[in-house]
C-alpha cells in the first residue's frame, strides 16, 4: 500500500470515530441509547441491517469460498434472500409491534422472567465467541494488506470498535448509510476493474476461464449432499432470522411496523445487488492468483487472501484504502451493533431487573459503557485463539457453529412467536436439550462415523465431509428442538391469570399498528435531523474522496475515484435538500400547514 492508502484508512478510522462522537448527543435516555430512541428512518434502519450481514467474513471467509466453489456461494445469498421475504410478509411488523427496548424484553414478555435470565446469560459466551471471529476475520484481511502484527491489529481494531460503541450507542447504526454507500461505491469499481482486465474478458470471458466446478456444483460434491445441505442451510437462515433472538434485535430501532417491511425490502435489494457484483473478484482471482498459497503463506488459509490479491492487482493508489476503509466499515458496523445488544441486554435485564431498580436513565446508559468495555476485552481473548487454529476455513466454522449453537437458541423463540399454549420452561428447556445434542455430535459426527453408516464407494472429500457435517447437524437439531418443544404442549396446564393476560397483551401488541405520534409524543420525530447528519456525514466523506483526485494516476483510476466521490456526496446532498424541506414544512404556522 502507498502513503495515499494510508492516509485514506487514516481517515476513515477518525471519521468513524467522530461520527460516534457526534451521536453521543443524541443519547439521552436509556431507549436512546441502546435502541436509538426507537424513531430511525426505515432507510436508516435498512443499511443498518444490510451492513451487519456483510461485514468483514464477506471479503476473507467468504472470498475463500467463492474462489474455491463460484457460484455454490450465492446459496447462502439465496437463503437470505427468501428468509428476508419471509420477514417482509410475517415477522418484521410484528417485531416492531412488541414495543421493546431490547429482544429479552420480548422473551420475558413471552416466556416469563426465568426465561428472561436464561436467554440473557446463556447465549452470551456464544456472541463473544462470534465476535471474536469476526474480529479475527478483519485482522486477517488488514495482515494480508499491510503486513502488520496480527497482534497489534486485533488490539487496535478492539479498541476502535469499543470506542464506537462508547461514544454512539445505538446511534452509530445510522452511519451505517454512509458505510453501504462506500461499500456499494468501492465494490462496483472492483467488478468493473476486474471485468476489463485482459486475463479476465468481460462477463464471457470470466465464466469461459473460471475452474468447471464453480458453474457445475456436482464436481465438488455428490448432488445429494448439495440438495441436503441447500434445503438445511435455507431452514437455519428462515429459522434464525425470523427468531427473537436474532430477528426481534433488527427492527427495535425503527419507528412502526411500516418502516419495518419497507427496510426489509431495502435489505433484500441491497442483497441482489451487492452479492453477484461482490463475488466478481473473488472468483476472477482464480484466474489471475491461481497459488494463493505460494502469495500468502503466512496465513492459515491462503484462499481467505483472494480479495486481497484481487485489490492488489487492480486498484491504484488511494482505491486501495478505500476499499479496506469499505471492509472495516462493514466490520466495525456489525461488531459495534453486537456490542451494543449485548449492553443493552445486560442493563435492561439483568441490572435494572436483579440489581437496582430505581436506576436512573444517565446510571443506565454509564453500566451499558462499562459493560462495552469488559465486552471487548473477552472478544479480544477470543481473537486471539482463533489465530492459532491452523487449516481452519472460516466459511465452515462460523455456519457450523451457526448450527451447533444458534439452533438450539432460536428454535423456541421462532416457534413461540406462533405457538402460545406451552408451559414456561418451554423455552429454556428446548435450549438446553439442544445444546447437549449439539455436544454429542460434535463427538459422534466423524469421519469414520460417516463412511461408516454411509458407505461411499468414493470416500469423502474434505469439502463434502465439511458440508455433511454442517447440513447433519442442523437437520438433527431442527428435528429435536422442534419435537421437544412441541412435545412440551402435552404438559400445558392453565396459565397463572397475570402471566396469560401478559401473554395475551404480548400477541395483541404484535398485530396491532404503532401510532408514533399517539405513543411517543411530538419529541419523538427526529425525521429531519437524521436527513441532516447523514446527508452531512457523507458529504464529508465524499469531499474527502474528491480529493484523491489530486494523486498521479491514470484517467481511468480517476473516473473510479470521481464515481466514488460522487456516489458519497450527490447522495448527501439529496439528504440535506429533504431535511431543509422538511424543516420550512415543520416551520410553518399551524394555519397555514394544514391539519395534523
Amino acid at each position: 500500500m502507498s502513503v495515499y492508502d494510508h492516509l485514506v484508512l487514516a481517515f476513515y478510522v477518525l471519521f468513524m470515530l467522530g461520527t460516534g462522537r457526534f451521536f453521543m448527543r443524541f443519547s439521552r435516555t436509556a431507549s436512546d441509547y441502546f435502541r436509538g430512541g426507537g424513531g430511525m428512518l426505515w432507510w436508516v434502519g435498512g443499511c443498518s441491517l444490510l451492513m451487519t450481514s456483510f461485514s468483514a467474513w464477506s471479503f476473507t471467509g467468504g472470498a475463500a469460498k467463492a474462489y474455491e466453489a463460484g457460484t455454490f456461494f450465492l446459496l447462502l445469498f439465496f437463503c437470505n434472500i427468501v428468509s428476508l421475504g419471509f420477514t417482509y410478509f410475517v415477522t418484521a411488523a410484528r417485531f416492531r409491534q412488541m414495543r421493546i427496548i431490547t429482544k429479552i424484553e420480548g422473551v420475558r414478555r413471552r416466556f416469563g422472567n426465568v426465561n428472561e435470565q436464561v436467554f440473557t446469560w446463556l447465549p452470551l459466551p456464544f456472541n463473544v465467541v462470534m465476535g471474536g471471529l469476526a474480529l479475527y476475520s478483519v485482522s486477517v484481511f488488514m495482515q494480508a494488506v499491510f503486513g502488520f502484527d496480527l497482534n497489534l491489529l486485533i488490539w487496535v481494531l478492539a479498541a476502535t470498535v469499543t470506542l464506537s460503541s462508547l461514544c454512539g450507542g445505538a446511534w452509530v447504526a445510522a452511519g451505517g448509510f454512509v458505510q453501504l454507500l462506500l461499500i456499494l461505491g468501492i465494490t462496483l469499481v472492483m467488478a468493473v476493474l476486474t471485468l476489463r482486465h485482459p486475463q479476465v474478458g468481460g462477463i464471457g470471458g470470466l465464466l469461459e476461464k473460471v475452474p468447471p466446478q464453480h458453474l457445475d456444483w456436482t464436481l465438488f460434491e455428490r448432488p445429494w449432499i448439495l440438495v441436503l445441505f441447500a434445503v438445511t442451510l435455507l431452514l437455519n437462515q428462515l429459522v434464525q432470522n425470523n427468531s427473537l433472538m436474532y430477528g426481534a434485535e433488527k427492527y427495535v430501532y425503527l419507528k412502526d411496523g411500516a418502516a419495518a417491511r419497507h427496510a426489509t425490502l431495502l435489505a433484500i435489494a441491497g442483497f441482489l445487488i451487492l452479492a453477484p457484483v461482490w463475488m466478481i473478484p473473488a472468483v476472477a482471482s482464480t484466474i489471475l492468483h491461481p497459488d494463493l498459497a505460494a502469495e500468502f503463506p503466512g496465513l492459515n488459509n491462503p484462499h481467505e487472501a483472494s480479495y486481497v490479491a484481487m485489490a492488489n492487482t487492480l486498484l491504484p493508489r488511494g482505491l486501495l484504502g478505500l476499499l479496506v476503509s469499505a471492509i472495516l466499515a462493514a466490520s466495525v458496523a456489525s461488531m459495534t451493533n453486537q456490542a451494543n445488544i449485548d449492553a443493552g441486554i445486560f442493563v435492561r435485564n439483568f441490572y435494572i431487573r436483579v440489581i437496582r431498580r430505581d436506576a436512573s436513565q444517565q446510571l443506565q446508559i454509564r453500566v451499558g459503557r462499562c459493560f462495552t468495555v469488559v465486552y471487548g476485552l473477552l472478544v479480544v481473548v477470543m481473537a486471539m485463539g482463533f489465530k492459532d487454529l491452523k487449516g481452519v476455513s472460516l466459511f465452515d466454522l462460523m455456519l457450523l457453529a451457526a448450527a451447533s449453537i444458534q439452533i438450539p437458541t432460536t428454535v423456541p423463540l421462532f416457534l413461540g412467536l406462533f405457538v402460545r399454549r406451552t408451559p414456561l420452561w418451554a423455552a429454556w428447556s428446548t435450549m438446553v436439550v439442544g445444546l447437549l445434542f449439539s455436544l454429542i455430535l460434535r463427538f459422534v459426527l466423524t469421519e469414520p462415523f460417516f463412511n461408516r453408516v454411509l458407505s461411499p464407494e468414493v470416500p469423502f472429500s474434505a469439502r463434502e465431509l465439511a458440508d455433511l457435517n454442517i447440513a447433519v447437524t442442523t437437520a438433527v437439531l431442527l428435528a429435536v428442538c422442534c419435537s421437544w418443544f412441541f412435545g412440551t404442549m402435552l404438559f400445558f396446564r392453565r396459565e397463572d391469570p397475570a402471566h396469560a393476560e401478559a401473554v395475551g397483551r404480548f400477541f395483541a401488541d404484535m398485530k396491532t399498528p404503532i401510532d408514533p405520534a399517539l405513543e411517543h409524543g411530538p419529541h419523538y420525530t427526529r425525521d429531519a435531523v437524521q436527513y441532516r447528519v447523514l446527508g452531512s456525514h457523507a458529504i464529508i466523506y465524499g469531499s474527502f474522496i474528491y480529493l484523491l483526485l489530486l494523486i498521479p494516476n491514470p484517467l481511468t483510476a480517476r473516473l473510479c475515484i470521481l464515481f466514488c466521490a460522487t456516489l458519497l456526496a450527490g447522495a448527501g446532498t439529496l439528504m440535506r435538500v429533504i431535511a431543509w424541506r422538511l424543516d420550512s414544512r415543520n416551520s410553518q404556522p399551524r394555519s397555514l400547514a394544514g391539519p395534523r
